[in-house]
């Protein structure tokens, strides 16, 4: 069965929720976590569960493995993996009264441990977003391995020394991992987070489970790890049988492998169908705005209802098209005074019961015509020409050691960037991305070469001169936690970027943060929160503010979205794209999310193991533009559906990059190196040349020539 393929109705689901319930809080003011949400997977079916960051996507799948802490926590509904029930006898423990919740919290919890005894890490297997966290950095994978397998003997036939490791060995090439043997003796500092993901997946299939749940798995992952995950998924459904539950907040990862999806927003599923269906055309509100948050940067959307179970209506009512536009007065009542309950999507003709929460399924939920996949920087600001140099980067170097080993993590780097326009930066992860933009702050020291700004060398300022210049030159940081202070207020923290600026009383500080927070849309009664009272979004949007309130001309964004979901990431690449338009900030922008880069950058430059091996103008940017087969190899990652891109990937020998000694970095992983064998590839690094006008690539055979 394709991904997005219409599958038939389980008539007997592997899993199947019903009515299920989480709850935490007490005293009859509770936060519905989860409310009342269904959910169903077949057998070998992969299923997509999707929303926003607070939606219960996690705390449900976490309530069905007993991982959930907290008062009430579970206390109604049912859940079973193939007729084992997954909870306790709920009304044993529990009782309602009103508004009231009483559980009997203690005894629940052991009754529920009890029941998922011999089911977790046997029938149901887990893998997490970031799995070096689930990995011991003093064990070996083989260790790791071992383990899994010894806690699983029965399942392998009671075997045991030279035999658990061949299993093992073999497990891990099931799941893409060629080099087995030499990895077996790794820690997991010594590998990529790409393998450390195939490793953790391997260890769960040490159990031979019928469920994997995948929470998202490939978020901190670039976009040909991602692809190759993916695709591992695919591989273990066909060959094992094995069900899959993904959990992401990226569409483009859902729609890719998913048959069917459940979106959920404030605890309840609002809508369930075939993946390609749903998203294609969404039949709830909500679904639709998810999409248009991502195809409509610069635009202000409804925000959904922060609950919806409050007042009269379907509270989604104000975010909907159809509601707006295209309903009659009478229809619109309906709206008004009742709440929808889900209704069957006849009109799709499915197999299964496709459903929503709305009461009219057959009118249009979209947001209107979608923006460009690229907006061009020159369009936006209305300019022409060419701008002025910000900042000018001539052969810069940097080599890096570890042990006895040592790598050039930036290879004679050369690029410019135009004041008030964005420059993309994009490539796999350890390809120098991170390296140059710190190097463009001078909180990394080079060994050669030229960092300009404004004309002034920065690698060649002195630590006072730095001091002044950090008030025009300020960083973006992927994860906010790590900038913002905890024992501090926002207010507070924001204060501390006018410390250099003489002359401000307090009065003038005060204004100053204000204004800083409105500028990233939050409410001045924000400052005196402290950041662990933020969501994830607020957070990003007051490390942007700490950014802001000193004036700055530059910033370097290195990954600044990268951990936020798919709504809250538009939003902050709204107002990135908003202060670039009305305050001529340039921006060096780091990601390895192609889509986003493409959203705000004029020009792009593609990084690998230290070089700079292709830049062109956004235009150009596409899987038949692309020049140098690496850059091809990137653009083709990004899920899709598309054969074509397909046949493309295909073309590409499934091997993890290496840093070869001399000739081209990537000829190891080129189709166009492995088709000629030509000894100018393994002796010769290409120089970066132009090729064809607003385009340069570093290849000795450039693609389309």
């Amino acid at each position: 069965m394709a991904a997005g393929e219409a599958p038939a109705a389980p008539l007997s689901p592997l899993l199947r929720v019903r009515d299920l319930s989480i709850w935490f809080g007490g005293g009859g003011r509770y936060l519905k976590a989860v409310h009342r949400a269904n959910l169903d997977i077949g057998r070998g079916e992969i299923v997509g569960l999707i929303g926003q960051s607070g939606s219960g996507k996690t705390t449900l799948a976490m309530g069905l493995l007993g991982l959930i802490k907290g008062y009430p926590g579970i206390w109604e509904g049912e859940a079973s993996l193939d007729g084992h029930s997954l909870l306790p006898d709920l009304p044993r423990f529990i009782t309602r009264k009103g508004d009231q919740v009483e559980k009997r919290y203690i005894p629940c919890q052991r009754a529920h441990r009890a029941q998922l005894r011999g089911v977790l890490g046997r029938e149901i297997a887990t893998i997490f977003q970031e799995p070096k966290a689930s990995l011991d950095p003093f064990y070996t994978v083989g260790e790791h391995m071992l383990e899994a397998l010894e806690r699983n003997l029965d399942r392998h036939g009671d075997a045991g020394g030279a035999r658990l490791k061949e299993i093992g060995i073999g497990l891990l090439k099931d799941v893409g991992l060629i080099d087995a043997e030499n990895l077996w003796g790794l820690h997991p500092h010594e590998i990529s987070g790409g393998m450390a993901q195939r490793v953790m997946i391997s260890m769960a299939l040490c159990a031979k489970p019928k469920l994997l749940i995948a929470d998202e798995p490939s978020t901190s992952l670039d976009v040909t790890t991602q692809a190759k995950l993916l695709q591992l998924f695919l591989h273990l459904r066909d060959k094992h049988g094995l069900s899959i539950l993904i959990i992401s907040h990226d569409i483009g990862v859902i729609q890719e492998i998913s048959a069917r999806i459940y979106v959920m927003h404030r605890g309840s599923v609002v809508e369930q169908g075939v993946s390609a269906h749903v998203l294609s055309a969404p039949k709830h509100p909500y679904t639709a705005s998810l999409l248009a948050s991502f195809s409509r940067f610069g635009e202000k959307l409804p925000s959904p209802p922060v609950d919806p179970e409050a007042g009269k209506g379907c509270a989604y009512r104000d975010m909907c098209a159809a509601y707006r536009g295209l309903l009659s007065a009478e229809q619109r009542s309906r709206c008004e005074a009742e709440k929808p309950a889900p209704q069957a999507v006849a009109a799709r003709g499915m197999a299964s019961e496709d459903w929503a929460k709305c009461h009219y399924l057959g009118l249009d939920k979209s947001h209107g015509p979608t923006t460009p996949s690229y907006v061009h920087m020159d369009f936006l600001m209305g300019e022409k020409g060419e701008a002025e140099t910000l900042v000018e980067v001539r052969d810069l170097r940097k080599r890096f050691t570890q042990g006895r080993r040592s790598f050039l993590a930036l290879n004679d780097i050369s690029l410019s960037i135009p004041k008030g326009r964005t420059y993309g930066l994009v490539g796999e992860s350890g390809s120098g991305k991170s390296t140059l933009g710190l190097s463009l702050m001078a909180l990394q020291e080079a060994d050669a070469g030229t960092v300009r700004y404004q004309g002034e060398d920065l690698l060649k300022a002195g630590h006072a001169r730095m001091r002044e210049l950090r008030k025009e030159i300020r960083m973006l940081f992927q994860h906010p936690e790590g900038v913002l202070n905890g024992g501090m207020t926002i207010a507070d923290i924001l204060a501390e970027g006018l410390e250099r600026e003489q002359g401000l009383d307090k009065k003038e500080r005060d204004r100053r943060v204000a204004e800083a927070l409105e500028q990233v849309r939050l409410d001045p009664s924000h400052g005196s929160r402290y950041p662990a009272n933020l969501s994830s979004g607020e957070k990003q949007r007051a490390t942007i503010a700490r950014a802001l309130i000193s004036r700055p001309a530059f910033l370097v964004c290195d990954e600044p979205v990268a951990s936020l979901d798919l709504a809250i990431q538009s939003q902050v690449m709204s107002l990135l794209k908003e202060f670039q338009r009305h305050l001529g900030l340039t921006y060096l922008f780091i990601s390895h999310n192609l889509a986003l880069v493409k959203i705000l950058a004029y020009r792009i430059g593609v990084m690998y193991m230290g070089y700079l091996v292709e830049e062109a103008t956004v235009e150009r940017f596409t899987v038949a533009g692309a020049k140098h087969p690496y850059t091809r190899l990137l653009l083709a990652s990004s899920p899709t559906l598309d054969p074509a891109i397909r046949e493309i990937l295909a073309q590409y020998p499934d091997v993890e990059p290496a840093r070869l000694e001399g000739g081209c970095p990537f000829r190891n992983r080129c189709p166009v190196y492995l088709s000629k064998r030509s000894t100018r590839c393994e002796t010769i690094m290409p120089p970066l040349a132009e090729v064809a006008p607003g385009s340069r690539v570093a290849c000795h055979f450039p693609l389309g020539k």
